[in-house]
């Protein structure tokens, strides 16, 4: 089947207009074809039929040559006046019998809708008529107005429905065509960059559009698989470059040990101590930036998962820390718990970070974790009863490499935990909240249960 071409806007609105002409004639030309079978069928009369009825009647009351008074006065009007010229017998009264006297006064003088006939007596008889359809059904005749007021408003109606019908039959043709447009703008919008964008509307203005957001849609692709494969590269070099560094940091730390348990004299033992101290920070720091490129590498491999396995390791990562304080760990989940998908290694440090912090931020007390689950969602709750969160750090905690204040921080804390927490909730399509209880703090890790990756590539 051969392909339709696109035609322009211009020439797509000149045929919506000619069609409705067409039809629209089309109906009208009906409709006088429609008037003339009513007349032929003797369903209505023809408009002059009125003058031909009283005409009829003044040849036969001038053959009779007096008014006989038998006269069907239905497609006509009479009146008879006497020798003296006073009304006697009318089928109008009132002020239509006044009007039509009006307007024809005088006998000698040749009327378009009234004429006089003279009777040998002086008597004389006025009739009158009006150019009009009517109905030869007597009760169509009083129910209804004249046959044409009548068939004008019927046509008149089919044309008005038309009208409307046929706007909603076009509306409904380019709302069609629109929505191509408004799906491809949201299809962008949603990041499915994935999917070709159709570009054959019929229309050629809007195949244009379509094919301008294609090519948007070709162009921020590209752009995006560009800038995550920069990104991972510079994930992997920093990744490199930190295990490099380890290896010198480790020397240095090493040989300042040994220094160290040689017998120095106090300013050369201060000298080493500080290399040792800076050196051990320089460690964490590289250790930090390490799990932040390890973290970013491999976040995007996602596979169905267990709760109940993620629970188990938890519980045994956090076992030792909370016996360590003397904690107690209270876990609390519904049973059974249905398979999410996700990555293994996100989840399991974004819940070992919170599970951490919990234990960290207690001195005594109970850490509380707890998994909720609905069809669409799962929930990773974490409460402790520590000194919680200050309002600063509610807005800022989960920002990469930001320290809060002394009262949830560490020596070793550098800023990353709940920001990696967070990342991992995002790519889960979930959110990290952060939020205080009555006694110390909540934190809550929700994740969609069917997690599609964010990944600009399309691996899953």
């Amino acid at each position: 089947m051969a392909k339709r071409k696109p035609i322009s806007l211009t020439n797509y609105v000149t045929r919506i207009l000619l069609a409705a002409f067409a039809i629209i004639f089309l109906i009208l030309l009906m409709a006088l074809v429609g008037f003339q079978l009513l007349i032929q069928f003797n369903l209505i009369t023809p408009a002059n039929a009125g003058e031909t009825a009283a005409r009829a009647e003044i040849d036969r009351l001038r053959q009779a040559g007096s008014f006989t008074g038998e006269l069907n006065s239905q497609l006509y009007e009479y009146v008879y006046f006497d020798q003296e010229g006073q009304v006697q017998e009318s089928s109008l009264t009132g002020n239509a019998l006044k009007q039509a006297i009006e307007r024809h006064p005088a006998e000698d003088v040749t009327y378009a809708t009234g004429a006089y006939v003279s009777f040998p007596d002086g008597s004389r008889c006025l009739f009158t008529w009006r150019y009009t359809a009517y109905f030869t059904n007597e009760i169509l005749q009083r129910l209804l107005p004249s046959a044409e007021v009548t068939y004008l408003s019927s046509v008149g109606l089919v044309l008005l429905l038309f009208l409307v019908f046929y706007t909603r039959s076009i509306s409904k043709k380019l709302r069609q065509k629109l929505v191509l447009v408004e799906a491809a703008s949201q299809q962008i919008a949603q990041q499915n960059l994935e999917t070709p964008i159709p570009t054959t509307a019929g229309i050629r203005e809007f195949n244009q559009v379509l094919h301008s957001m294609e090519n948007l849609r070709e162009a921020l692709k590209t752009s995006l698989l560009k800038q995550w494969e920069t990104q991972q590269q510079r994930t992997q070099e920093i990744a490199a470059l930190t295990h490099d560094i380890k290896t010198p940091l480790t020397v240095i730390n090493g040989n300042a040990e040994l220094l160290l348990e040689d017998p120095l004299d106090t300013e050369t033992k201060q000298l080493v101590q500080a290399i040792h101290n800076s050196g051990t920070k320089a460690q964490h720091y590289v250790s930090t930036l390490q799990q932040v490129a390890n973290f970013d590498l491999i976040s995007y491999e996602k596979e169905p998962l267990a709760v109940d396995s993620l629970i188990r390791e938890l519980v045994a990562a956090l076992s030792p820390l909370a016996k360590a304080k003397n904690i107690q760990l209270s876990y609390n989940y519904d049973q059974p718990l249905q398979k999410i998908t996700g990555s293994a290694f996100m989840l399991s440090r974004a819940l070992n970070t919170l599970g951490e912090n919990a234990i960290r931020y207690t001195d005594t007390g109970t850490v509380t974790i707890q998994v909720k689950q609905t069809d669409n969602e799962t929930h990773f709750c974490f409460e402790d009863q520590g000194p919680g969160f200050t309002s600063e750090a509610l807005q800022h905690a989960t920002e990469m490499f930001w320290q809060q204040d002394k009262s949830r921080t560490g020596d070793n804390n550098y800023g990353i935990g709940l920001a990696l927490a967070k990342k991992a909730a995002q790519q889960h399509n979930g959110q990290l909240v952060l939020e205080n209880t009555e006694n110390g703090a909540r934190v809550t890790l929700a994740i969609k249960n069917n997690a599609s990756s964010n990944d600009p590539t399309g691996r899953s």
